[in-house]
């Protein structure tokens, strides 16, 4: 493979692989679960002043 043609695969991965990331990220923050083991902590401070 050519540069040119190396520098065109990436080029045509990059957004996809950025969106699929980014897609993955915000569904682990805001799923249930995790989202009740991420306001636990804050809550207990809160709890405790």
């Amino acid at each position: 493979m050519s540069d040119e043609e190396i520098l065109l695969v990436y080029k045509s991965l990059r957004l996809p692989l950025l969106v699929l990331a980014i897609g993955y990220i915000t569904y682990y923050v805001y799923k249930k679960r995790t989202k009740e083991e991420i306001e636990r902590p804050a809550q207990r401070m809160l709890e405790e002043d």
